[in-house]
């Protein structure tokens, strides 16, 4: 077992109230210990708590209070204990300290136990990854956000790990953390052996290719040349709310990882974008979204904290014609059509080394084989041509294919799922 222990602060407002239920956790952990010694049993304590005076703790944290003070009568035997210990009580029989420093000193922490079935942990929200906090879900209308400064390698890598296998549905448990919290510091306590166990083996012959667009983002996850699954997901980019923004950009970077996992990859392949802040030409308004808007480079540092704990890498690959080869050569929608030529050329160059930087030519999809002759040799002569001749070659996600529309209650980015 191993216990990280973190200082944290919140909102003023909210350390009152923190404040609130430690004191009411804290009675009711001298409660539950007093009655144990007096014999009763924890069915006739329970009873008994419920009708105590002032005590608005919901029932998990009443449960783990309980639990608490049948700890220390356990550790303790026929020992009578007294809370806060019996230093400062004499401390303050002598009057050294005032009653009021004497009750701060018997505040207990609070001991929230873990839950397997419940990400880890019912009451708290592991949000490292993203925003560096720990949520406290007092009630499923009052959260509290406890913030942490910045932390140490060794902690993030166990920490972004045990909050990515409690986020992860299919494929591996999750791992029980039991939490304690005062006014000062919080202390995450789990098995570090079981959290190292829970490592997949990645297949070295398994990659995801990502196609990033300002509004659209495209994945295809391939063994080999085989294509094992593909989404697209539709965002709504187009809005003066940063935070939004940034929101749907880390839901995606989650289930991309969770994919991630499922297929147990080794290796994510990437756009290595360049775009300068240039007009080019389309207006403001698609200069706005391009360069200041689309967060691209927050998405791709949120996807590496959540594989790198696992061993996945990323890559960042050279786009040339992506897009353009993807679409002559498969039948999804455009961005996962680049996303399969962004991932094969990864693979290719960076992994097996073959220096097959694009495809053979003779890969084009049948309906554009009529405007393949012999005096063309590259991609980039081909797309001149198709270019030329004012041809479409990008596939839309609407018109021609019937996809699988779902839509995440947190971020209501859509996301569609082509069938393989």
């Amino acid at each position: 077992m191993i216990t990280i222990s973190l200082p944290y602060y919140s909102d003023d407002e909210n350390i009152p109230y923190l404040v609130k239920l430690q004191q009411q956790f804290s009675n009711v952990v001298r409660f539950s210990y007093n009655r144990f010694y007096d014999g009763d049993n924890q069915k006739d304590i329970r009873n008994k708590i419920k009708l105590l005076n002032n005590i608005d703790l919901n029932s998990w944290l009443i449960q783990c209070a309980l639990k608490e003070g049948e700890a220390v009568y356990k550790r303790n035997g026929k020992i009578k204990v007294i809370f806060g210990s019996k230093k400062q009580f004499y401390r303050r029989v002598k009057g050294l300290i005032s009653n009021q420093e004497l009750k701060e000193k018997r505040l207990s922490n609070l001991m929230i136990q873990g839950e397997e079935s419940q990400a880890g942990n019912r009451l708290f929200k592991l949000d490292i990854i993203n925003n560096n906090k720990i949520i406290f879900k007092v009630a499923r209308n009052n959260h509290v956000e406890l913030k942490l400064p910045k932390l140490r390698n060794n902690y993030k890598k166990l920490l972004y790990k045990l909050e990515n296998i409690n986020n992860i549905k299919q494929g591996i448990q999750g791992l029980t953390y039991s939490i304690r919290i005062n006014m000062d510091k919080i202390y995450i306590t789990f098995d570090d052996k079981k959290l190292e166990n829970k490592k997949p083996k990645l297949l070295n012959t398994r990659y995801i290719g990502i196609d990033l667009n300002p509004n659209e983002i495209g994945i295809s996850i391939k063994e080999n040349d085989k294509i094992l699954e593909t989404r697209h997901f539709v965002l709504n980019i187009n809005t003066n709310n940063h935070n939004k923004i940034k929101h749907e950009i880390y839901e995606i970077s989650k289930k991309i990882s969770k994919l991630f996992l499922k297929w147990n990859c080794k290796f994510i392949f990437v756009e290595d974008l360049n775009i300068k802040n240039k007009n080019h030409g389309k207006g403001k308004k698609f200069n706005k979204m391009i360069n200041n808007q689309w967060i691209r480079n927050d998405f791709i540092n949120n996807l590496n904290k959540r594989i790198n704990c696992f061993g996945g890498k990323i890559f960042k690959i050279n786009p040339a014609y992506s897009s353009f080869i993807g679409n002559c050569v498969y039948d999804f929608s455009d961005p996962i059509n680049a996303s399969l030529e962004i991932g094969r050329r990864g693979y290719e160059v960076i992994i097996l080394k073959n220096k097959k930087f694009y495809p053979e030519l003779i890969s084009v999809k049948d309906r554009w084989k009529e405007y393949l002759t012999e005096n063309i040799n590259s991609w980039k002569e081909f797309f001149v041509i198709i270019k030329n001749l004012k041809l479409r070659y990008r596939i839309s996600l609407n018109v021609k294919f019937k996809v699988l529309s779902q839509q995440s209650r947190i971020s209501k980015v859509n996301y569609y799922c082509y069938p393989i």
